[in-house]
């Protein structure tokens, strides 16, 4: 069974309705529909954002055949960069740390699973590759990066998994860190808020799981939070999407997903359910279908939903979201 990835963080304001002079309701959280991906339609790609650019890495297309191509996007334009040096593969891992984007682990064209790991630098448009993840080949994991270290955990190599692996680009080096202390997963989120790390969602044990965590990269501790509610079953998913926009964290559609965009707030540990992003009687001008195994990220005070599936059918638009605008509606 191919499963794939997705990586990688991302968070905002509160929504809220508000009355306009004509009385008429305006609704927070604006989609809007951007540049097509120019690459071709795929899921369970590999993402990292440098500055004020996102990279969008390997994948499998329609015909599920696994990609190597990297694309460059600056908010704008797409251009396509030199290709992932690797064998083609979904469900990759990927991060940025001190100006580099690492990309690596995956599933391979037959099924197997790799733990090759590379970097990219982006002023020479070049690859090299670096020392091999310290675990076992997998997808399905989460990876994020704080405090100039890449960090890689969970996923599923044949069985669901909870360690935890970092690199220091510096010593070139992977090191373990204190295994994710919930249940063994796949297809979890991560978010970085503050420099402090909270993981959960995804799937284990045939079960959608409810736990979420706060990992403190400084010590290696990590605390569990409170876990999703009866009334917040809804947030429990896999493979979903999410984003951290002014140190307030997104999550939305994945499997299992619902129409909601959910918002985290960790000073509070609270969840909230203030924005959608369906469109109801096509009433609003843009809105992202539904999907898995997308690349989700932030940059420039937006949140931005790219490729993914949609049930079988491989996708190639991507959306920017602003939580803080009003959605734009048809006139």
């Amino acid at each position: 069974m191919n499963r794939s990835l997705i990586a990688i963080a991302g968070l905002a304001v509160l929504g809220f309705s508000c009355k306009d002079s004509n009385n008429d309701e305006s609704v927070m959280g604006n989609w809007k529909a951007e540049s097509p991906f120019e690459g071709v339609a795929r899921s369970g790609a590999a993402s990292f954002v440098i500055d004020t650019a996102a990279y969008i890495s390997t994948g499998s297309d329609n015909n599920n055949n696994r990609l190597a191509d990297l694309w460059e996007y600056n908010g704008r334009t797409w251009t396509q960069k030199a290709n992932f040096p690797g064998a083609g593969r979904t469900g990759a891992s990927g991060f940025a740390v001190a100006g580099k984007g690492y990309v690596g682990l995956g599933q391979l064209q037959g099924g197997v699973y790799v733990k090759d790991f590379y970097s990219y630098d982006p002023t020479a448009n070049k690859w090299t590759k670096i020392a091999d993840y310290m675990g076992t080949g997998r997808v399905g994991t989460v990876s994020f990066s704080v405090n100039n270290k890449g960090y890689v955990g969970t996923g599923f190599d044949g069985n669901n998994l909870n360690d935890l692996y970092s690199y220091n680009p510096t010593s070139a080096t992977w090191t373990k860190e204190n295994s994710f202390p919930g249940a063994k997963r796949e297809g979890a989120v991560a978010m970085v808020i503050n420099n402090l790390v909270y993981v959960g969602t995804g799937t284990g044990n045939a079960q959608t799981l409810r736990d979420w965590w706060e990992f403190n990269p400084s010590n290696g501790i990590w605390t569990q939070k409170k876990d999703f509610t009866t009334d917040q079953s809804a947030i429990m998913r896999s493979y979903a999407s999410s984003f951290v926009i002014n140190n307030r964290g997104y999550l939305l559609m994945g499997v299992n997903g619902d129409s909601k965009v959910w918002t985290y707030d960790a000073a509070t540990d609270t969840w909230a359910s203030d924005y959608e992003y369906t469109n109801t009687n096509n009433k609003f001008r843009a809105a992202p279908s539904g999907r898995s195994r997308a690349v989700s990220f932030s940059m420039k005070n937006l949140g931005y939903i790219a490729t993914g599936a949609a049930s079988t059918t491989r996708l190639d638009d991507i959306y920017s979201f602003n939580p803080a605008a009003a959605r734009e509606v048809v006139e």
